[in-house]
């Protein structure tokens, strides 16, 4: 009697341990867990390279994220952006060109690309993690601009973001070179204010 129970003991380990395995390996797209180790997150600061293709417009800038709302594009391509810098803000953006500070409408061109890209971020980093897979290594994160799809991927061990793309607007972006955000040291005369500066 003791040996039969044994042998359902041992059946039924096993049967778990194969249908454990198959949940594990049989899946192509596993559902994002929150629980999984060094689980990456949208809501952190760094600064990234960014190559944007906005319709027939192909730009590069560095882009640093500092905060929520917190975002800053300095262009260094095409041309005709090389030098612009671009800050949104919770209180709206703001560009310069050296001294320089000019402005342009609201879902302009060079406005909606900071939007579309700090926003959908922005957004992920508040949102639940159902729109969330991981699929060989790579976190790809649905979000939304205006009421239009944004897919965000990154990379599933670190977070550092891979690509954005948004259909609608034409738009997809490949970042490169993720590095943790450090403000500079105002004592080290890494930041000099308006005011200083006059």
């Amino acid at each position: 009697m003791s040996s039969c129970k044994n042998c359902t003991k041992k059946i039924a380990l096993g049967t778990a341990a194969i249908i454990g395995t198959g949940m594990l390996c049989g899946c192509a797209k596993l559902p994002f867990s929150p629980l999984a180790p060094n689980a990456p997150g949208f809501d952190s600061t760094y600064t990234v390279a960014a190559e944007i293709t906005y319709d027939d417009l192909v730009a590069k800038a560095d882009v640093t994220r500092r905060g929520a709302d917190d975002w800053t594009f300095s262009f260094t391509e095409p041309k005709q952006l090389n030098g612009v810098t671009m800050t949104l803000g919770a209180d709206g953006w703001s560009a310069k060109l050296g001294g320089l500070s000019f402005a342009a409408g609201d879902s302009d061109l060079y406005t909606l690309i900071p939007e579309v890209i700090g926003g959908s971020i922005d957004r992920l980093a508040n949102s639940t993690n159902d729109d969330r897979t991981v699929s060989d290594g790579v976190l790809t994160a649905n979000s939304e601009f205006n009421g239009r799809k944004v897919t965000v991927t990154a990379n599933g061990q670190n977070g550092d973001l891979i690509s954005l793309k948004c259909p609608y607007h034409k738009l997809s972006v490949s970042f490169m070179g993720q590095q943790p955000y450090t403000p500079p040291d105002p004592d080290a005369g890494g930041l000099v204010t308006e005011e200083a500066a006059e």
